[in-house]
């Protein structure tokens, strides 16, 4: 059997201070808060990725992994420390964890809701190497004053035009946490986003 790198020091505490900064981020779209973590998680998995699964994932999330992550020590880690199902199917996931790469297609297959259930989405982790890359976004919409801009993390504008679609198809839609290996931040599906320059 694969040793487990060690989870959360105090799991009570780290993962109510993990909670508390998902939900600050969700509160205020498009703001990189800094998410300092002692997790020890096994590459290419990120310590805030890490912190957001032992925090929200559980025997009952199926969770759907980029395939970069599908290496023993990652697996091993998780279904350790969370006990979530490793799901193949992207539109049967709770979760995915996703890479630049693999973000569009994540966006295009995951579950949006229903009419009876809009908050069954799934939500997006999305992994990037920094959030200072790539061009300008503005986004406007609940829990931001007026505007704010948003670099766009090297993400493509197949990416980007999928998130507007997932906008435009609020309520339903998923909501997107970012991270890279110092901070997070969030897109809801409540935010308006286009590029800066277009009207």
């Amino acid at each position: 059997m694969i040793e487990a790198v060690s989870g959360f020091a105090d799991q009570a505490r780290d993962s109510a201070r993990a909670f508390r900064l998902m939900l600050d981020a969700m509160a205020h779209p498009g703001r990189i808060l800094p998410m300092a973590s002692e997790l020890d998680a096994p590459a290419p998995l990120l310590a805030p990725s890490a912190a957001i699964c032992l925090t929200l994932c559980d025997y009952d999330t199926p969770l759907w992994l980029d395939e970069t992550l599908h290496t023993p020590r990652v697996l091993d880690y998780l279904r350790f420390h969370t006990g979530a199902c490793i799901e193949p199917d992207k539109a049967q996931a709770s979760f995915l964890i996703c890479t630049q790469a693999s973000a569009a297609s994540c966006l295009a297959n995951a579950n949006r809701g229903n009419a009876e259930y809009p908050d069954a989405s799934a939500t997006l982790i999305i992994q990037l190497s920094s959030f200072s890359e790539g061009e300008r976004l503005i986004l406007k919409g609940p829990g931001i004053d007026g505007e704010t801009g948003f670099t766009t993390g090297g993400l493509d504008r197949q990416f980007w035009g999928l998130m507007e679609s997932n906008h435009r198809s609020f309520p339903f839609g998923c909501d997107v946490l970012f991270v890279d290996p110092d901070g997070i931040a969030a897109l809801p599906r409540s935010t308006h986003i286009r590029r800066e320059g277009q009207g």
